[in-house]
């Protein structure tokens, strides 16, 4: 049985390696690597940061041309944006013993190399405003105010930490407790006054609300009381009325006789007509307090008895 993992090669007697034909490469071939980022970078294209650490398959060449002191090799690193796949090509830099930035992405200045980059640029603002006393002396002030400004808050923040420092635990404790009890007094009255408002906005009856009751404006009072003033005159009219129909209602019925008739002498024709009107009296008298329609028909009667006997006359 053959192992499983060949530890062991066999050669055979007649094998010369002067015969094996050798595969030369290019001078600027490329190879592919595994490799980890020593930098953070920020893709040109998409913005995607590229954090310090991150492992890439990179390709590798010789930077062709280029050795530091002549002798110290630069390669060359592509690789490829997580997000976008954008390329993104930097090198070797021995000069400073760090990396070079060529295309593709920037650098991040959180890095050692952030201090060497300000003073670079502060070498080349100096150069360009040699020539210019204004403009040197410019940039001297602006210098002095920045270091000033980083001076004070320097000192502000030793002031702070001497000021904590000399503060007793007790002392902190108490500090929070007050501060607690302020805010404990602020939300209660900041409640009392919600239930205030909510009082306040129960007490109002809307329209649409039960219970509701329209405001009487004053002119409609004074509409009220007149219209009440002539409901009371009117029912005090109809009051006395009433009570006037009830006391006619109780009289006994007027007899009118003429006095002409009691004067004169009667003549015989006319007997018959006192026989009538003697009975038409005692009738009225027996049904005395019936009707008001039986008295005006006697009254009636009377009249017409005075206007025949006038005429007669």
């Amino acid at each position: 049985m053959g192992e499983r993992k060949v530890l062991n090669k066999y050669y055979p007697h007649d094998f010369d390696p002067s015969k094996i034909p050798r595969r030369r490469r290019p001078k600027n071939d490329q190879i592919k690597v595994r490799m980890m980022l020593p930098m953070t970078l920020r893709c040109a294209a998409c913005g995607e940061y590229l954090g310090r650490g991150t492992k890439f398959n990179a390709r590798k060449e010789d930077a062709a041309g280029e050795r530091y002191l002549g002798a110290i090799q630069v390669f060359r690193f592509y690789i490829r944006c997580s997000r976008c796949s954008a390329e993104i090509a930097f090198k070797t830099d021995p000069a400073s013993s760090d990396y070079a930035v060529e295309s593709g992405a920037t650098r991040s200045l959180d890095g050692p190399w952030r201090g060497a980059d300000e003073e670079a640029a502060a070498a080349r603002r100096r150069e360009d405003a040699g020539g210019d006393a204004m403009a040197a002396l410019e940039a001297r002030a602006r210098d002095g105010r920045r270091e000033m400004e980083a001076d004070a808050a320097l000192e502000e923040a030793r002031e702070l930490s001497a000021r904590r420092a000399r503060v007793a635990p007790e002392e902190a404790l108490e500090s929070l407790h007050d501060r607690y009890q302020a805010t404990e007094g602020r939300e209660a009255l900041r409640e009392l006054e919600q239930e205030a408002d909510e009082a306040l906005v129960k007490s109002i009856r809307f329209r649409n609300s039960t219970g509701y009751l329209k405001r009487i404006e004053e002119e409609d009072d004074h509409e009220e009381d007149f219209v009440a003033a002539s409901l009371a005159s009117r029912a005090v009219a109809n009051q006395q009325a009433h009570k006037k129909r009830r006391q006619a209602a109780d009289r006994p019925p007027m007899v009118i006789v003429s006095k002409r008739r009691c004067a004169a002498a009667v003549p015989e024709e006319s007997s018959a007509r006192d026989d009538d009107l003697a009975n038409a009296l005692e009738a009225a008298k027996a049904s005395t307090g019936k009707t008001k329609a039986s008295s005006g028909a006697l009254q009636a009667l009377c009249c017409s008895y005075d206007e025949s006997s006038g005429e007669e006359s």
